[in-house]
Parts: structure tokens; C-alpha cells; sequence
């Protein structure tokens, strides 16, 4: 995810989290998975028709190391968009600070934060401290005004911390001698199912498009215990798989219609994941669900301005960021994100009052139509979220 600051401009993106039970964690994660939904809403109107891929969590990364510049109302504002509100910046850096320790430098899970500086440029002491201190974020010096090489340096970074799955992010065209600072956060994961799926039992089974419409494509089968819980309020069934040696799990929300994916996404603008945590129930269970493999690319300032975020594109103020008396507003958020799910596992670069019922819990889990999926922590937050519509 890339996010760009100018001359009355700015750059960069991309997202994650998680840990010890204090009161500040949990409003902390809550925050998160606030976000998220309401991210996935804002996204899914326009995308709906697509299959979705992206991590609010990075996202919510590079936006709150931004965030970490902004004063006034700027600052205000991009509290309430990323869900921050009643949270102390220095609260919010300490809990990044915990989340991204833990996966800092993890086997499955990555995530690594970078900023870049106009070289004739200075970051303002605390600004850089923090992004140093709580987002494992270094500066690095970069011209601008050379966009290609700034541009293939960005890129390179990025890159490597994603395993090669996300390339070309930054495009030299956002950038110019007007770019002061990029902020990215890139975030890649590759998991091994705790219960894979045998590659002997795949075969080619229909996936249904809507209610009569179906194509072939290649469906993955296995069998064991899982937790599930039939929704009934939202008229769906969650089944979470977990990944080995981790704490990270895919939870796959299934409509019961084959066209309920879209009252689906309406009913959890009003509830968040960690909520149904709680209401799982382990059972013996047979998965059938389709392989699959998306990639998604998305410039993000419309859709933040729609969730609050205005000013940071304009009027804004910045002046924590840099220590030279320069107007600075954001001028293009950039998310760019890869998923593919198989046999073996995941692979990934780049959250109300609900009735549930665990009576005569289904024995089958058929993915055959339009789903909501996302690949989540112990919380239950969301690293990586999306749908899948069509093949």
C-alpha cells in the first residue's frame, strides 16, 4: 500500500496487529476491526461486482503513522475515519508498537513499515522517534525529483518484504520534486492449513455464479474438526480454518442463498468478527470450497474521503511531519494486494446482537457460490479480507 505527501502534498501504504488483554489492546483491536467493516463496506459498494482482495490492516498501518504527523483538525478527523477516537496517539503507537513486535519477524506472517524522505528534508524529532520507536519504520533518504529512481528504490523495498508477490506500487508519476514523504507499510503472509486439503480429492465441481448460473473450477475437499457456528441473523455460516504454527486462521462467511452475498455485506456494517469468536463450536466437518487466486489494485482517496478522511487531502495539516514550515497534504493513497489459496494453504501480500445457533450443526460446508472470507488473528481482526464472486 502506498501513500504520497506533496507540497500541499504526500505519499504511501499498506496494513496488521494484536496481543496481552489490557483495557487499551481492547479498544485498541476493536478500533481494527472497526475499521475494517467499515472499509469493506465503503469498498464493497463500488467493487461488489469484483473479487475483492486487500489488508485493512495495512492500510490502517500507514494511515495511523500519517496520523502520527497530523495536528488540528486533521488529526481529529483521521481519529474518527480509523476508528481512534478516545485513544491518545501515544496510546495507539504503543499498541502498534505491541502488535507489530510480535510479527516483526515471523515466519509466516511479515510485516515491515518504511518511510522516505526528500532528501533536503528534515523529519521533525518526535515524528520520526515514533515511526522509529512503535512502527519499526527507518527514514530513508530518496529524490524525488528523480521519480523513476525514487520510484524503482520504493518499489525494490517493497518488493522484497512481500516475498515478490506485490510489485510496481509506486508509479513514477505520483512522484516529482513537489513529494516530500512516503509512508509504506507491506505486509505478507504464507500459511500452511492445520488440516490441508488432500490434492487427490480435487476436482473440477460447479461454483454458482447466481441462482442458475454455474462454471466448473477446480474445488478442494477435506475433512476433520473446525469451529463453525450457523449465523442466523445474518442467514449464514462461518466456518474458521486455522494455519500451522500460528495464531492466524481464514474465516470463510458462506450467504445460505446463492445470492446473499450482498444483503451479507450489509448486515456486517452493524457487527464486527471478534463478536462471533465466542460463538463457535468445534464438530467433525467435511469443506468443499474452491481454490482460488486474486489480485487487486486500488487508488483509496475517494473511498477515505467517503469514511471522513477529507482533510488530509486539502486543507490539511501536517506540520508534525517535517521540520520545514511547508503546507503538506496527501495527493494519492495507493493499495495494491495478492491472495492465493490451495491444497497446502494461504498465501497473501499485501470487522450487533446476532442469534447463533450451534444445534444440529451442518456436517457439510459446500463454498459453491459467492462468499466473504478473511484471514484473521487470535482477535480476530482481520490482516486480510475479501470476497469472491466469480472465477
Amino acid at each position: 500500500m502506498g501513500f504520497l505527501v506533496k507540497m500541499c502534498p504526500f505519499v504511501g501504504i499498506l496494513t496488521l496487529l494484536a496481543l496481552t488483554i489490557s483495557a487499551s489492546d481492547v479498544e485498541f483491536h476493536s478500533s481494527l476491526a472497526s475499521f475494517s467493516q467499515n472499509l469493506f463496506s465503503e469498498l464493497y459498494k463500488e467493487h461488489g461486482h469484483e473479487n475483492i482482495i486487500y489488508s485493512p490492516f495495512s492500510i490502517q498501518s500507514c494511515l495511523a503513522m500519517t496520523r502520527m504527523g497530523a495536528a488540528g483538525e486533521t488529526a481529529a478527523e483521521m481519529d474518527r475515519g480509523l476508528a481512534f477516537t478516545g485513544q491518545t496517539a501515544e496510546s495507539v503507537a504503543n499498541s502498534y508498537h505491541t502488535l507489530l513486535a510480535k510479527y516483526e519477524d515471523g515466519k509466516t506472517l511479515k510485516v515491515a513499515n518504511k518511510v522516505y524522505v526528500m532528501e533536503h528534508n528534515q523529519l521533525q524529532d518526535d515524528f520520526r522517534e515514533t515511526l522509529a520507536q512503535n512502527f519499526f519504520s527507518s527514514p530513508e533518504k530518496v529524490d524525488f525529483e528523480h521519480a523513476q529512481d525514487a520510484a524503482k528504490t520504493i518499489n525494490t523495498w517493497v518488493e522484497s518484504k512481500t516475498d515478490n508477490k506485490i510489485k510496481n506500487l509506486i508509479s513514477p508519476s505520483l512522484l516529482g520534486a513537489d513529494t516530500r514523504l512516503v509512508l509504506v507499510s507491506a505486509i505478507h503472509f504464507k500459511g500452511m492449513w492445520q488440516i490441508p486439503f488432500p490434492m487427490e480429492y480435487t476436482e473440477d465441481l460447479a461454483f454458482y455464479l447466481n441462482e442458475t448460473n454455474c462454471v466448473k473450477v477446480p474445488t478442494m475437499t477435506t475433512e476433520g474438526l473446525f469451529e463453525q457456528v450457523v449465523l442466523k441473523d445474518l442467514q449464514s455460516h462461518l466456518v474458521r480454518m486455522r494455519y500451522k504454527n500460528s495464531d492466524l486462521s481464514m474465516v470463510i462467511i458462506l450467504p445460505d442463498s446463492r445470492t446473499g452475498l450482498k444483503d451479507l455485506e450489509v448486515k456486517l456494517r452493524n457487527v464486527s468478527l471478534p463478536s462471533f469468536k465466542t460463538q463457535l463450536t468445534l464438530s467433525k466437518l467435511e469443506i468443499t470450497m474452491p481454490k482460488f487466486q486474486a489480485e487487486f489494485q486500488m487508488e483509496l482517496k475517494e473511498t477515505l474521503m467517503k469514511m471522513g478522511m477529507k482533510e488530509m487531502f486539502g486543507r490539511a495539516d501536517f506540520s508534525k511531519m517535517i521540520k520545514e514550515s511547508e503546507p503538506l497534504y496527501i495527493s494519492s493513497v495507493v493499495h495494491k494486494t495478492f491472495i492465493s489459496v490451495n491444497e497446502v494453504g494461504t498465501e497473501a501480500a499485501g470487522a450487533t446482537g446476532l442469534v447463533a445457533t450451534s444445534r444440529s450443526l451442518p456436517r457439510y460446508y459446500t463454498v459453491d457460490h459467492p462468499f466473504y472470507y478473511a484471514v484473521v488473528n487470535e482477535d480476530f481482526v482481520p490482516l486480510f479480507q475479501g470476497t469472491i464472486v466469480h472465477f
